[in-house]
């Protein structure tokens, strides 16, 4: 079964949404997928703008602490990379980008709707947080890049720092979201702010954007060609192994 689909609307807007079942966690391979089914979607001049959503109980809770602590040295390069790469090519996408977060946005989910220019979220009880320092996961660059630009520096500082969570409301209040609607509106919101934002004219619209995020899309750039991303050479260690441990007990 694709962790993924995809189909494009009528009115020209991509719609892309999550099947991993319960939680839309992130392995190497979906964010791999994620990154080449963008980079495929920003030449298509069929394509206007994108909706990414999620399906179930949460939008995406992130990398699967199950598998991730297991990963060998080659492993955990390769999640790296696709974790780079992803979230540096939706970042960097060139034409208007909707999250309809439906439910819980974690850590690498939440990065995940903050690579969208537009970020709705359902009302429904949700998590929305930063969890990797709790679980004792330091950043690659892409995703501290993206959490950087796109925070306030008090709300980078509660989420990206300390791991607060938030609930949808707080979310939008503290501007992480942009809305919250009705959980029976949310995927017909997002198409519909898609489809307002492809209006905007495409040249301007793209270099606006590249140039808004200029600074942080060049640092993404190198960790993606393997210059000045840390992790690399050392990323999860025993501190994480026992962090994620307590965290899937329900220690933390």
């Amino acid at each position: 079964m694709p962790a993924m689909t995809y189909s494009l609307e009528d009115n020209g807007i991509a719609l892309v949404v999550l099947v991993n079942p319960p939680m839309n966690a992130m392995q190497a391979g979906l964010l791999e997928e994620l990154a080449t089914l963008f980079e495929g979607l920003a030449g298509n001049r069929d394509v206007r703008a994108a909706v990414i959503a999620g399906e179930g109980r949460a939008f995406s809770a992130g990398l699967d602490l199950k598998q991730v602590p297991e990963l060998d040295r080659p492993g955990q390069r390769r999640l790296v990379d696709a974790l780079n790469d992803c979230f540096g090519t939706l970042y960097a996408w060139p034409k208007p980008l909707v999250a309809a977060v439906n439910g819980h946005a974690i850590a690498g989910g939440l990065i995940l709707a903050l690579c969208a220019d537009w970020r709705i979220a359902a009302e429904v009880p949700m998590q929305v947080s930063l969890a990797e320092v709790r679980v004792g996961v330091t950043y690659p660059v892409a995703a501290l890049e993206v959490a950087r630009g796109e925070l306030a520096p008090a709300m980078a500082r509660r989420l990206v720092l300390l791991g607060e969570v938030l609930d949808a409301a707080s979310a939008v209040a503290e501007g992480v979201f942009d809305a919250c609607v009705p959980a029976s509106q949310l995927r017909g919101d997002a198409l519909a702010a898609a489809q307002r934002h492809a209006a905007l004219p495409p040249m301007a619209f793209a270099t606006t954007k590249a140039e808004l995020r200029a600074v942080a899309l060049s640092r993404i750039a190198s960790a993606r060609a393997g210059q000045g991303e840390p992790r690399l050479t050392a990323w999860l260690g025993e501190e994480m192994r026992r962090a994620a441990s307590a965290m899937l007990r329900g220690a933390v």
